[in-house]
């Protein structure tokens, strides 16, 4: 509603402009008055676009924290237990990558953001499992994949990281870049 309020002032003020333009001029004194007003308004309607700019950024902020509060405080928890459950061991390349898509959502990390943006999902997962210590032997049984396809994707990892011909350890890097681990599986 707001927003078609300034609409509104916005054509109000084109349409104003529009009609001073295309009048005869008048002389200097009188045209002078008529332009001081419409500067006023202009200034006035400058600092009522400028306090809801404000109040926008105010309301996004809140949300913003809602949401990262919500995120740590009543979802992280559960990916926590998933990931200690036993039972629940064929989800965890799934539960991983997605609690470091939620941690994406909610950090301020550039490093962070463009390490999940570079990463397809199946190497989020395998780097989620990589930053947990995981063997690659332990990779390939709960992605039921092969050995040789979890050191491929390491690679690639690796490569899109940039991070191929150093002295890294991967795990290290990832913890490095991605954050704090969830907890520690038991």
């Amino acid at each position: 509603m707001q927003f078609k309020e300034i609409s509104g002032e916005t054509k109000y003020f084109e349409h104003e402009m529009n009609k001073n333009n295309s009048r005869p001029k008048k002389e200097p004194g009188k045209n002078g008055s008529e332009l001081e007003s419409l500067n006023m308004e202009l200034f006035q309607t400058c600092k009522a676009v400028s306090v809801l700019a404000k109040n926008l950024d105010k309301e996004k902020d809140e949300l913003e924290q809602r949401v990262n509060s919500t995120i740590f405080s009543k979802v992280m928890p559960i990916i926590d237990k998933l990931l200690a459950e036993k039972r629940a061991e064929e989800f965890w390349p799934e539960i991983s990558s997605m609690a470091e898509y939620l941690k994406s959502i909610t950090t301020k990390s550039r490093l962070h953001l463009e390490t999940v943006s570079l990463l397809t999902d199946r190497e989020m997962k395998i780097a989620a499992l990589v930053k947990k210590k995981m063997s690659n032997k332990e990779i390939a049984r709960v992605m039921c994949v092969a050995l040789e396809t979890v050191e491929a994707h390491r690679r690639n990892i690796r490569k899109k990281l940039k991070i191929q011909n150093s002295n890294h350890k991967l795990s290290e890097y990832l913890a490095t870049v991605l954050g704090n681990e969830i907890r520690d599986r038991q």
